[in-house]
């Protein structure tokens, strides 16, 4: 009985330590563009803190998601835009399981829950729900949104992936419609751990409105430019929301006494002193998201190793539904040697650094555009596209020269007629690559 006993308990602390092993964590990343300074001189330095999602191998192991599809049914939705609406919402929940949540809003003038926010059960009749729907009259974006929240908010609970899906092609003009009126609803959600991701179809709707509401709930915004675009589309946000792998993703950057933060290129950053603080609603399967900070760091003489950061983050793995909690620190060392500072380079560290800076530059260039300041756009424009090039043959860069050729675009397009796409897509872009967009 003894020898019983005592085999059970190997067995359970076999089985005990197979599931620690196998339970999945996410991946804290810091680093800074070199890791050997050049000693003797004050300098600014790129560091880069973030988290990697781990792999979700299917969608079997997945957490449940609670959504709601916010549809603009105004006039200008009718004929081909919203008959493709339709499609693209019925196949994208068609993924969804019993386990999952949803509910569909519609709104023009007015506001309507056609689908209140019930688990999947009847897909024939949320089928039969969305098909019923019709363009009508004018576009209460902020109502239409507000009340998608209302839904998600009846099955707010952890362990669930709360989102809100919005899809307009018009300007919001009942209620509320200014890009400062849809942040604060975008950050009051996002607060509560509930993302919005804006669809804006078509050369009609408010881009910075539509942005501001998803930046500030940590949700994805895109840009569609033809109706034939929105199956596609809502399928690539289903497999976001399907692959969420950690929520609550808080992070404390502690920079020792002597250097100093100077700014962060991206993100919604808190600087207090010697401590920077930030974090994320969510992060996918195998996804990448960061903040890039700059330090201004003394001098120091040749041979010497300083400490650069103290790195705590702790999120909720959506997989063991624990808090994680990870941890690091960055050190850099100074040296006289231009060899040794050169060898220590980490691309892609400087690549996101480089990006970052000429994507503030973008941002610039497109608020001289809006002020009527065509030739300063212009300039610019053409600026940053020798600073992209520069750095992409130092760097040995295809991802620079990339981008590179975007702005070239867009400084051709700054006094043409197709100004008002290419602004929204401008706009796209600088907010997926400053919040890392999956898609």
């Amino acid at each position: 009985m003894r020898k019983l006993f005592v085999n059970f308990c190997v067995t359970l602390l076999f089985v005990f330590c197979v599931a620690a092993l196998e339970a999945k964590q996410c991946e804290l990343q810091v680093a800074t563009a070199n890791s050997v300074l050049h000693a003797g001189k004050k300098q600014t330095v790129c560091l880069k803190v973030g988290i990697k999602g781990f792999e979700l191998k299917s969608e079997k192991e997945r957490a449940p998601i609670n959504v709601a599809l916010v549809i603009d049914r105004s006039g200008s939705m009718q004929g081909k835009k919203i008959e493709q609406a339709k499609e693209a919402a019925i196949q994208a929940l068609q993924r969804l399981e019993p386990k999952d949540i949803a509910s569909v809003i519609v709104f023009d003038s007015n506001v309507e829950v056609l689908v209140p926010a019930t688990k999947i059960s009847d897909r024939e009749i949320l089928e039969q729900k969305i098909r019923s729907i019709h363009a009508g009259s004018s576009t209460a974006l902020y109502g239409g949104t507000q009340k998608g929240i209302e839904e998600v908010r009846k099955f707010l609970e952890k362990g669930y992936v709360n989102r809100v899906i919005l899809l307009s092609d018009g300007l919001a003009n009942v209620g509320p419609s200014s890009p400062e009126d849809l942040a604060k609803l975008g950050k009051s959600c996002g607060g509560e751990g509930i993302s919005v991701t804006t669809f804006g179809l078509g050369n009609g709707y408010n881009e910075d409105l539509m942005v501001k509401l998803a930046a500030t709930s940590d949700g994805n915004h895109k840009f569609i430019e033809s109706a034939d675009e929105m199956a596609d589309i809502f399928q690539k946000e289903f497999n976001t929301a399907l692959s969420v792998v950690a929520q609550e993703v808080s992070c404390v950057v502690t920079i020792p006494e002597g250097i100093r933060p100077v700014r962060a290129l991206n993100g919604d950053v808190d600087i207090k002193g010697q401590e920077v603080k930030f974090g994320w609603n969510q992060i996918y399967s195998r996804h990448e998201r960061f903040v890039i900070l700059e330090v201004e760091v003394p001098a120091e003489e040749s041979g010497q190793t300083r400490e650069l950061a103290k790195v705590s983050l702790r999120y909720t793995n959506m997989e063991t539904k624990d808090v994680d909690q990870l941890s690091g620190r960055l050190e850099v060392k100074f040296s006289n040697s231009e060899t040794q500072v050169k060898n220590s380079l980490n691309k892609s560290v400087m690549e996101d650094y480089v990006e970052l800076l000429a994507n503030l530059e973008n941002k610039r260039a497109m608020q001289l555009r809006d002020a009527g300041d065509i030739k300063g756009a212009q300039t610019v424009f053409t600026k940053n596209v020798d600073f992209l090039e520069q750095n992409s043959k130092v760097l040995d860069s295809v991802r620079l020269k990339r981008s590179a050729s975007m702005n070239a675009n867009q400084s051709r397009e700054v006094n043409s007629p197709a100004w008002p796409a290419s602004r929204k897509k401008m706009i796209e872009y600088q907010n997926s690559y400053s919040n890392q967009q999956k898609y």
